[in-house]
């Protein structure tokens, strides 16, 4: 077991530097210079060649693209991930402000995804075939064929626009400042509601019909022939035999949502104009600002990494054949 996690973090350790140096590379095979450029305000004067020249130097930019790959990774290991190109604020300072909206959007939607997809899946496991099954069947997987920016544009015009029954964009109302906490509170669930669905559907759909298919393969083991035989109800055997032998391929599945949840939460956010991570990302992509680009990317990859190791160190837990070494 030690050794399975000694390897898994190493793994996980190199492919972190691989995704790292690839996203720096890239930003750097872009045409142009991330300091120059016309300002969208006519009333903030152009750099002078010395200023331009200092602030190369100041953020290393006149040093080879290898040099400043390294000096990024010496900063990174002192806990320093420099300084915003756009606004000179620290990048540590910046993604922290956001973080708190990225990760309630993606816990509801987490949330959300779990609520609803285990009980469809276990009425459609229920009767396989039934025209409920079908039925769920059919509209998960046009969901799940649903893309996310499409998916919250119909959203945006049919709940927003032509209802009115929900906020359009952002996470609060003008004036929300003003309100009580009740208000504010409601407020603020009203302008996730979209952003939430329209971030979870997708794995609700795909997760429903994995549960689906996973209780009916493990409902009709001898364990569950022998509990039928005792008299025991369709839904008493999936939830005590489908659902424990389950488990294990369903812990696989949980740290690939979380890669899911961080890709979307960048479109989710753009759409719906919400200060997260997400925009963040946007925002700096456009900006050219690489500290804030490698900062975003370096959280995002690494939540990605944690989730898909956890989820392997849950799947070891619960087999046993994975921890004797049977199975690698």
């Amino acid at each position: 077991m030690l050794r399975r996690l000694v390897r898994r973090c190493a793994t996980a350790v190199l492919t972190l530097l691989l995704v790292t140096l690839l996203v720096f590379g890239l930003t750097h095979l872009v045409p142009g210079d991330p300091l120059t450029g016309e300002s969208a305000d006519p009333g903030v004067r152009p750099l002078t060649r010395d200023r331009l020249e200092q602030l190369r130097t100041l953020y290393r930019l006149d040093r080879p693209v290898p040099v400043q790959y390294g000096l990024w990774l010496g900063d990174l290991l002192r806990g320093d991930l420099g300084t915003s190109f756009s606004d000179g604020r620290p990048v540590l300072e910046k993604m922290t402000e956001r973080l708190g909206v990225t990760l309630l959007l993606n816990a509801l939607s987490l949330g959300l995804m779990v609520l609803l997809a285990v009980p469809l899946g276990t009425l459609a496991a229920l009767r396989p075939g039934s025209r409920l099954d079908r039925w769920t069947g059919g509209l998960t997987y046009a969901l799940y064929a649903l893309p996310v920016f499409w998916a919250g544009l119909l959203l945006q015009i049919a709940f927003s626009v032509r209802l009115g029954w929900l906020p359009l964009f952002g996470l609060a109302s003008e004036g929300a400042a003003g309100l009580g906490a009740a208000a504010r509170l409601a407020d603020r669930a009203a302008h996730l509601v979209l952003p939430v669905i329209c971030l979870g559907y997708g794995g609700l759909a795909y997760l429903s019909r994995f549960v689906r298919a996973n209780l009916l393969d493990n409902a009709l083991i001898e364990s569950g022939r022998a509990a039928r035989a005792r008299g025991l109800s369709e839904l008493a055997v999936l939830v005590r035999h489908g659902f424990a032998q389950a488990a294990v391929p369903m812990l696989t599945l949980a740290g690939f949502l979380l890669p899911a949840l961080v890709g979307g939460s960048v479109i989710v956010e753009t759409i719906f104009a919400i200060p997260g991570l997400g925009m963040l990302f946007v925002e700096a992509v456009l900006d050219r600002d690489i500290p804030v680009l490698m900062g975003v990317t370096l959280l995002g990859s690494s939540a990605t990494l944690a989730g898909i190791l956890a989820a392997d160190l849950l799947y070891a837990v619960a087999d046993p054949r994975v921890r004797r070494g049977e199975v690698a």
